[in-house]
């Protein structure tokens, strides 16, 4: 599998907008790997991973091409992960829908207005070329479902409980992702789930938001509550020497540039994740 991340920031980018902080002015002087925008990554050019409220940035000047683009998995509905205005732009040419897969909760206000673009179809009051087509498909907490070649599993993540966000378990050809971002410590049965499953994971991405030792939150993760984790995964078995893990979903509340994470994270075998990094699992 082939892993593209086009977007490794927090919920308002790096820099963000009105700040003054040492990172954002920083992110600002610098540019390059500095610069983050909201949530969204690419598995071999066909299973997006979140559609945040920067997917237009990414496809206006990062090269992503969204009509190629059918499935998406969505971890929950926050604007930074799931910005839904996109799907309602007139559109030209577009013959099948965009498949989204998400929880109940998460998808509820978005199907709600899928359903009644539907129904305005069939009623012949709205042409259905002129509107982004979409699907919205529910997923359910530990049962797997297939995408494309794809074997997909959410786990239930630490996060706002009221939009059941997802983390995902990723499984092609032999090769496994775990994707947790926006998730504090793992849950209990999360951690049951991954252990009793016996994967080893090819790849981690986690969340890294918060500066090191400074867990103000427990829906998020810093540098140790990351370590922690990987090294859970490594007592569970589900992790050994040839595991990479990365961290991300980055802002300037980790206090830390690209360069002083990266060199930190490296002393715990992890790298650092930034816009446009491609890693081939």
């Amino acid at each position: 599998m082939k892993l593209k991340y086009y977007g490794t920031g927090a919920g308002y980018g790096l820099p963000e907008v009105f700040c003054d902080c040492r990172i954002c002015r920083h992110a600002r002087e610098v540019g390059g790997k500095e610069i983050r925008t909201r949530s969204m990554a690419l598995l071999d050019g066909q299973l997006a991973i979140d559609l945040s409220v920067d997917t237009f940035h990414h496809c206006a000047f990062a090269g992503l091409d969204m009509r190629r683009v059918k499935h998406v998995l969505v971890t929950h509905s926050h604007h930074d992960h799931f910005f839904t205005s996109d799907l309602f732009s007139r559109v030209r040419g577009m013959e099948e829908p965009v498949n989204f897969y998400l929880s109940e909760a998460s998808g509820r206000g978005v199907r709600a207005i899928v359903e009644k673009h539907k129904a305005e179809f069939a009623a012949g009051t709205r042409d259905p070329k002129a509107w982004t087509l979409a699907e919205v498909h529910t997923l359910e907490y530990y049962k797997s479902v297939n995408i494309l070649d794809y074997k997909v599993t959410p786990l239930r993540a630490r996060h706002v409980a009221a939009l059941e966000p997802m983390m995902f378990v990723i499984e092609k050809d032999g090769k496994s992702i775990l994707w947790a971002h926006d998730t504090g410590l793992f849950h209990s049965d999360a951690i049951e789930w991954i252990k009793d499953s016996g994967i080893v994971f090819d790849f981690v991405s986690m969340d890294c938001t918060l500066r090191r030792g400074a867990q103000i939150t427990k829906s998020h993760m810093d540098l140790d509550w990351c370590i922690e984790t990987a090294d859970m995964l490594r007592a569970n078995g589900n992790a050994d020497e040839n595991t990479k893990f990365a961290l991300s979903h980055i802002g300037h509340l980790v206090d830390r540039t690209h360069d002083e994470l990266t060199a930190e994270a490296a002393e715990y075998g992890m790298i650092v994740a930034y816009d446009g990094m491609e890693i081939e699992i």
